[in-house]
């Protein structure tokens, strides 16, 4: 039987392991653009905005994704279950209760968000509450009460501000190398000029797997999580089964929010979530690595 706390640290050990695939991908494009345009202000900028964009999603992310979402907050009266359940998996975890929020979107799924676990929140679709019993409805809540503790939602915050970053930087690089040249008498080499454009026209591909890489690791690392909290697998397995096949497309579709799902949102009816360039794991590896733990 594979251990849920070596599944954790292995996740968690990718997890910054990535991360710090994409700080080195984001200052060495900050590198290559001051030594080729001899202008160390344009890497100056680039600081400048990327810690703009990093203070805006740490305090403000949370809100940002609950309004795109068209979540409201419920009490206790409005929603008794969800509040039971979300509290007793937070005494358990050993953190404080989030906050609950419930959208109105038809399609089933479920997102955490929130800088700290003192700072959190849950979010679950109307269409999740339809079509979950108890205890496939905890296997979720157990899922995302783990992205907080874990505090994956930082991380993929952070992932997400950078890789918007490193696509700036991408485009930016592009209108600089047809409008004007790089003014180090080395840059001025056809090899130097194509290497540098190779580069640029990487760096967005680069950081679309890193981010995919970093959002299947935190999956794996909140479903190893949510089995030791509920102790019961095959909550999360059944309810996996319905999210992934269910066929209803979300209302509030925003592709910076994917990864904050528990399962890949569909744009259209019927669409089919296990694509290779999906933020998620396919629902057979989610369910294989879960059976390993049952």
């Amino acid at each position: 039987m594979t251990s849920a706390y070596s599944v954790q640290n292995r996740n968690q050990r990718n997890t910054w392991i990535l991360i710090l695939l994409f700080v080195g991908l984001v200052s060495a494009l900050f590198y290559f653009f001051a030594w080729y345009y001899n202008s160390p202000g344009i890497a100056v900028f680039g600081l400048i905005f990327s810690f703009g964009q990093a203070f805006a999603a740490y305090f403000f992310g949370d809100k940002i994704a609950l309004t795109v979402a068209g979540a409201k907050e419920v009490d206790s009266k409005e929603a008794g279950q969800l509040h039971v359940l979300v509290e007793n998996l937070s005494k358990v975890a050993g953190i404080p209760k989030p906050k609950i929020f419930v959208s109105p979107d038809e399609s089933a799924n479920a997102f955490a968000c929130g800088r700290d676990p003192e700072h959190a929140s849950v979010c679950v679709n109307v269409g999740l509450l339809k079509i979950l019993n108890k205890a496939e409805l905890e296997g979720v809540l157990a899922h995302e009460i783990s992205h907080i503790k874990n505090r994956d939602i930082l991380v993929m915050t952070v992932t997400m501000v950078l890789s918007s970053l490193i696509s700036f930087l991408a485009d930016i690089g592009f209108r600089l190398s047809f409008f004007s040249g790089g003014r180090n008498k080395e840059s001025n080499s056809p090899i130097v000029l194509i290497l540098y454009l190779v580069t640029i026209a990487l760096a967005p591909f680069i950081a679309i797997l890193i981010q995919m890489a970093v959002s299947r690791s935190r999956e794996y690392l909140a479903d190893a999580s949510a089995v030791v909290l509920t102790r019961y697998p095959e909550g999360l397995v059944s309810a996996l089964n319905k999210l992934y096949t269910s066929p209803v497309p979300t209302s509030h579709y925003a592709t910076s929010m994917n990864h904050f799902y528990i399962s890949p949102p569909k744009k259209k009816f019927g669409e089919k979530v296990n694509s290779l360039f999906s933020t998620h794991p396919a629902l057979e590896e989610r369910i294989a690595a879960l059976e390993k733990m049952a």
